[in-house]
């Protein structure tokens, strides 16, 4: 009896065992499964964002450069807001005396307007080419007496005047040319011109300016 109950107990021990042992396997599997990072279920992390670099910046063309005025019109730098550039009617000349040959002809520069903080002069550098000019003695000549009024001369004035303008503008002593007396005034020897069908001067009206 005692011989039957230790075989039982013996057998029962083995059948434990071997249920133990048959479970082995499947745990560790299933373990290495829920470790195993291929398998993983977090999501995947997410890719780092950039910034684009910012667009370089495009001068706007009708923005000055630094430092340039604001209202340079005429494209000389110095600035002064004239409005628009003035236009001459046809067959008129502005013209700059550069030199007086005699009573009969002078030496004459075309006169361009420049915008100044008294509005438009007209003037010409001292490069300028220079042409001749006819003075016959039938020309319609007028000096200005003051801004926006003339006073109509002969030849023989207009000549002394343009000389005597000459001289002064160089800084000629006034012993040997004497200034021009009022009501008559030297403005940069300027002249608005007409010519005739031959090319000599028609009309001759000096231009005024401070």
């Amino acid at each position: 009896m005692t011989s039957t109950r230790r075989a039982l107990t013996a057998l029962a021990l083995l059948a434990a065992l071997g249920g133990t042992t048959a479970c082995g396997p499947e745990e560790t599997a299933s373990a290495g499964a829920a470790g195993d990072p291929a398998v993983s279920t977090s999501a995947p992390a997410a890719p780092p964002t950039t910034t684009p670099a910012p667009a370089s910046a495009t001068p706007d063309p009708t923005t000055p450069p630094s430092g340039a005025p604001t209202d340079d019109v005429d494209g000389d730098g110095e600035g002064g807001d004239c409005g628009n550039r003035p236009a001459l009617p046809s067959g008129v000349l502005m013209v700059k005396v550069t030199l007086m040959r005699d009573a009969g002809g002078f030496e004459a520069a075309e006169a361009v307007p420049r915008c100044t903080p008294n509005d438009w002069i007209y003037g010409a550098e001292k490069e300028a080419p220079t042409q001749h000019y006819v003075l016959p003695g039938t020309v319609d000549a007028r000096l200005a007496n003051g801004p926006g009024t003339w006073k109509k001369v002969d030849h023989e004035q207009l000549a002394l005047h343009v000389d005597r303008c000459l001289f002064q503008e160089i800084g000629a002593p006034t012993d040997d040319y004497p200034e021009v007396e009022p009501p008559f005034s030297c403005s940069g020897n300027v002249y608005e011109i007409t010519l005739d069908p031959r090319g000599a001067v028609r009309t001759m009206k000096e231009i005024w300016h401070v």
